[in-house]
């Protein structure tokens, strides 16, 4: 089977729909999102009745959780607080209502999907963890193989019982080697933070065993003077050309007048 992981679309429509029309292009049975679909992006209900409406499976990201939770929010910065309360203003009731069902975690076909760390955290990093916690992680768990976000970041952790081994996935195509267990994350389809711009996602081949990386090109502009439009951060808006490393960019004269 063929599992399309996307993560972390982070209300960013005009990303997601570029990837699902790649996805489509690219024969898999099933699409699975890891959460955080809402959050700094222009579009948080359009990007979820757009999961809803193809019944893509669905996790609870730390972002939803704080949606739902205002204890959570203690854990955000004061900009991603303005983000998640401009988020707010445009979720309707039945989209509320729908990410306070969203499950923690889920698992396909011998596969373990969570937004965080695994086995259901949507809120720990995994590269905020120390090497004997990610064994413990291993350790204490039973999956052969994990899939998260939550960090914006490609990365496939390895373990072989004994030692973890660490791969950036820079390559398109990745054999897993059976002896080992994995963690993969997928990256990010609406913010990736390592300095690509482009949307990032992870197809699966549960019968080859192996990931296949995908990078998918959009028009960041649209979305971004979107983010302006609509009365979001403009630090939002930055981060979307080169992750880590924003750029300025020109508004279109519309945008900039709905400032």
């Amino acid at each position: 089977m063929r599992i399309a992981v996307i993560s972390d679309i982070h209300g960013n429509l005009e990303a997601l729909v570029r990837c699902l029309d790649d996805i489509d292009r690219s024969g898999v049975d099933r699409i699975v999102n890891l959460g955080d679909a809402v959050g700094y992006g222009p579009q948080p209900e359009e990007v979820l009745v757009l999961l809803e409406k193809m019944d893509i499976a669905n996790l609870l990201g730390n972002h939803e959780l704080a949606v739902i939770d205002k204890v959570h929010r203690s854990d955000f910065s004061p900009e991603a607080i303005i983000s998640l309360e401009q988020t707010l203003k445009y979720l309707t009731s039945a989209s509320l209502l729908y990410i306070k069902n969203l499950p923690y975690y889920r698992e396909m076909i011998g596969a373990l999907m969570v937004h965080g760390c695994p086995p259901d955290s949507p809120t720990v990093y995994l590269n905020h963890m120390s090497l004997p916690e990610i064994k413990e992680t291993f350790a204490s768990n039973s999956f052969d193989i994990a899939f998260s976000g939550h960090t914006h970041r490609l990365m496939l952790i390895g373990y072989d019982g004994k030692d973890l081994q660490f791969d950036p996935l820079q390559q398109e195509t990745i054999k897993l080697e059976p002896d080992y267990r994995y963690i993969v994350n997928v990256g990010a389809v609406g913010q990736p933070r390592d300095g690509d711009p482009r949307a990032k996602y992870a197809i699966w081949d549960s019968h080859r065993n192996a990931l296949e990386i995908r990078r998918v090109a959009y028009d960041i502009s649209r979305t971004a003077n979107l983010i302006i439009k609509r009365g979001f951060l403009r630090r939002d808006a930055d981060r979307l050309f080169s992750g880590d490393c924003p750029k300025q960019y020109k508004l279109t004269r519309a945008a900039a007048n709905d400032r």
